[in-house]
Formats: C-alpha cells, structure tokens, sequence
C-alpha cells in the first residue's frame, strides 16, 4: 500500500494518504457524516486540509460528535468555549456559521427526509449545485462547494494523473 503513486497533494503525511485511499470521494450519506463533510470543508477554507484531518477528532469532541440537534442548540456561551478551545480552527464566524449550519441541516432534513435526499435532489450541473450550496450554507464559497461535493461522492474526483486512482475516478 505504501509504494502506491497517489495525488501529489495526499503524499505529505500518512493521514492524508489515509483521506486520499479511504474517504475522498467515496459516497456519504448518512446526516451527521455529510454535516461532518460540509463543516470541515468550512473550516478547510484558508487552511490546509491536512491541519483539519489532524484536528479532526478534537472538531468531533466540540461539535457533539456533529449531532445536528446538539450543535443547533448551542449558545452564546458555547462558543465561548469553543473560542477557547486550542483543539480546533478558532475562528469565530465559521463557529457561528456551524451552528446555523446546523439549523439549516435541520431544517433541510424536516424538508426533505435527509440531507442526502436534499443533495440528490440538485441539479446534474456541478456549478449550479455549488451555487445553490453557496446560497443554502454560511460561510460557503464556490470552491468550498465544489470541494465538498468530491469529498462526499456527490461529483467526481480530480485524481492526477499517475494517480492510481485516477482512471477510476
């Protein structure tokens, strides 16, 4: 497994060749998965995704293991703490935006059975389903959008080319 050529971008340390290998890409349908997926993409932006993985575990002890009810309902006071939690990105607006995240998701899943449901639903065209990601979610730009929906199975990935991967991308 290890003498295997993968994107260049997954070759820095074992967990992102672990991401690489195991999860990107793979199909997430599950709610509390897919909230996972699309905070930490959120939290991703501006950062290296390899800071995220290694945090990942301390993202999952903060945000209630990304139990959508748990972390709508958070207060002014949680984050505060979350503020002062060196085990996470501290960034206060992509705190806040978890949280209406959450509400959204919540909402989302009332709507539509399921936030896979609700995904399942957009449109084929990869850039009108980052438009209406952008328009649902805080803190969510394009290319966060077109990031999650790779990482979640929901569009293609982009493998390099040398990539073992690539061609089954």
């Amino acid at each position: 497994m290890e003498n295997r050529v993968r994107c260049r971008w997954s070759m820095d340390s074992e967990i992102l060749s672990a991401y690489h290998d195991e999860e990107w890409g793979v199909p997430v349908t599950e709610d509390e998965k897919l909230f996972e997926c699309l905070t930490l993409e959120m939290f991703q932006a501006g950062l290296s995704w390899r800071t995220i993985l290694h945090k990942r575990e301390n993202f999952r002890a903060a945000f209630a293991h990304f139990n959508i009810r748990q972390v709508k309902a958070m207060t002014e006071e949680d984050i505060k703490k979350l503020m002062n939690n060196e085990g996470i990105v501290r960034h206060r607006r992509k705190i806040e935006a978890t949280i209406e995240n959450a509400k959204r998701c919540d909402e989302l899943i009332k709507e539509y059975g399921g936030l896979n449901a609700f995904f399942q639903q957009l449109p084929e065209d990869p850039l009108e389903k980052q438009k209406i990601l952008k328009r649902t979610f805080k803190h969510f730009g394009l290319t966060t959008a077109e990031s999650f929906l790779m990482a979640t199975g929901m569009m293609p990935t982009q493998h390099e080319e040398g990539c073992y991967l690539h061609q089954q991308a």
